[in-house]
């Protein structure tokens, strides 16, 4: 079997279906621009406004891998214009020497950022080929099931949501950092009580700090939300602030920390590793590079004894293939990315199962799964 084409489309959805933006975007939540109050307010007002992608690789045999992709027509470029040259007339199941070359050839513009989330799109693509030539889903392929389902936690900060007890714990996207004093440390922690008061004991709390926060924020915030049985505060500061972690792992009591979201590449995971400080990876398949980087770092965090939850795990195809194939891989984070008052969007994109009953799992559909819903996309 031979790559015969290599073509993105982008995820639109018919104006008349379009939808209304996440309350991720137009919530107050604590980030990188939060010290400038023109960005505090909303994420969308600094934000890239680039759309998703479908990843389309072609091969001689009629069997088409589909992937998603982040970056929209910057990423498209790095696909069409550099990567389809190193792929076009290659056997699409040498995944391992596709993403090399890859890798390799974008590292005079890459090694972070849109390369990687190309080079992601293209890995996962490549997966689902492989699932379907084989008639496999793939987390067959990744060593088999390590589990049956995945328990799963819910990141919101909106009380209903809070109140649906499948889900073994909440994680609150802080709404406050440093920018906003000793103030907005009192509503954070005060968030945090909240809504352990209402969960109760059994359940889990994490903090989401959206690479906000800095060393001396993080450790006031420490002390104030350790009585509220914390699990894990995570990506509190930027994600090359490698000295920062450093000084937290000295600090951090019973409170984990987590991070991975915004790194890229096992090499960057391997420097967070060193720092001593993290206890929880949280690579983006979609963004790290793909299902074949996310097995090395999970093979690298299991050797210290670290889980990886991915970001946004229950929320990708390959993400769901990915933590069922895995020991150190224990559950996965959903997310609500719609508005409750004007209700779930169309999907664009079919076969990402939802969590039933609090857990979830991939579906048994040779390769990932995924298919385009040409129902409500505009046409390509």
């Amino acid at each position: 079997m031979k790559i015969t084409g290599v073509h993105c489309r982008t995820l639109q959805l018919k104006e008349e279906l379009s939808s209304q933006p996440s309350w991720l975007s137009e919530a107050v939540i604590a980030n990188p621009m939060s010290l400038y109050p023109r960005y505090a307010a909303r994420r969308s007002s600094w934000m890239a406004p680039f759309s998703g992608l479908a990843v389309l690789i072609d091969t001689d045999e009629g069997i088409q891998g589909l992937a998603v992709a982040d970056g929209g027509a910057a990423v498209q470029i790095i696909i069409e214009q550099h990567f389809a040259r190193l792929l076009v007339g290659e056997d699409p199941s040498d995944i391992e020497l596709l993403w090399d070359q890859m890798f390799r050839a974008s590292l005079p513009y890459g090694r972070k950022g849109l390369s990687m989330f190309a080079i992601s799109a293209v890995d996962c693509a490549l997966w689902d080929i492989l699932g379907k030539a084989l008639q496999q889903p793939v987390y067959r392929l990744l060593g088999g099931a390590t589990k049956e389902d995945m328990p799963v936690y819910e990141t919101t900060n909106d009380r209903v949501d809070w109140d649906n007890a499948a889900f073994f714990g909440v994680k609150l996207a802080m709404p406050y950092g440093p920018a906003d004093g000793r103030e907005g440390l009192l509503k954070n922690r005060d968030l945090v009580k909240e809504c352990r008061e209402r969960i109760g004991e059994k359940r889990d709390i994490m903090l989401d700090c959206y690479m906000a926060w800095d060393v001396e924020y993080t450790i006031r915030m420490i002390d104030l939300v350790e009585p509220y049985g914390v699990r894990w505060i995570e990506e509190a500061l930027t994600p090359d602030n490698i000295h920062g972690y450093e000084k937290l792992a000295r600090y951090t009591g019973p409170i984990a920390l987590a991070t991975g979201e915004h790194e890229y590449s096992r090499w960057g995971h391997r420097d967070l590793l060193a720092t001593g400080a993290i206890s929880v990876f949280q690579p983006d398949i979609n963004w790290v590079g793909g299902i074949t980087e996310t097995r090395k770092i999970c093979a690298m965090a299991s050797a210290w004894g670290l889980i990886v939850c991915p970001h946004a795990g229950g929320l990708q195809a390959a993400g769901l293939h990915l933590i069922k194939s895995q020991v150190n891989c224990p559950f996965a984070e959903w997310v609500r990315t719609w508005n409750r008052d004007s209700g779930r969007p169309a999907a664009g994109v079919l076969g990402i199962p939802d969590p039933i009953d609090g857990r979830i799992r991939p579906g048994e559909e040779p390769g990932l799964g995924m298919h385009l819903n040409e129902d409500v996309l505009r046409p390509a």
